[in-house]
């Protein structure tokens, strides 16, 4: 998947920064600079017929389950393999931003990120960020803003 063309297809106001590689946001944040509170993580989960839903919280929260299954209406939620969430995203888990995925699945963004004017994110790939104005994740993937997050 070609992130930069998918934003620019998309009228994304959008910004990469190249950083080693990392698979986690705290990781994220000390290689880049910026704070963990800037920058956002996209987790795949999905239901036990595996299908898939997609939940946006700040770096230094985690995703409740509980709120999440409350939110989307879907039940027995697990974290995708990192196989499983590159297949439905087309990106590789440590670099899935929330937009432009390959299969459209329900993205559910923590109210904490939707009150933020932008945020990094995965940028598609583990050694590269993209900054996003939240509008545009809510406009492209057809996010709902939710109480999805607990305190990390």
């Amino acid at each position: 998947m070609n992130l930069a063309a998918y934003l620019k297809a998309n009228s994304a106001r959008h910004q990469f920064i190249e950083k080693p590689t990392t698979h986690h946001a705290d990781e994220a944040s000390r290689a880049s600079g910026i704070p963990i509170t800037n920058i956002a993580k996209t987790i795949v989960f999905v239901d036990p017929e595996e299908r898939p839903v997609i939940a946006v919280v700040r770096g230094d929260r985690m995703v409740s389950r509980h709120k999440l299954e409350a939110c989307s209406g879907m039940h027995k939620l697990r974290i995708a393999s990192d196989t499983l969430a590159e297949k439905v995203t087309g990106y590789p888990t440590g670099g899935i931003p929330p937009v432009g995925h390959r299969r459209r699945s329900p993205v559910f963004l923590d109210t904490e990120i939707a009150s933020l004017g932008t945020v990094w994110c995965g940028g598609g790939t583990r050694t590269r960020l993209v900054n996003l104005a939240t509008a545009d994740i809510v406009r492209l993937a057809g996010a709902t803003t939710c109480d999805i997050s607990v305190p990390g």
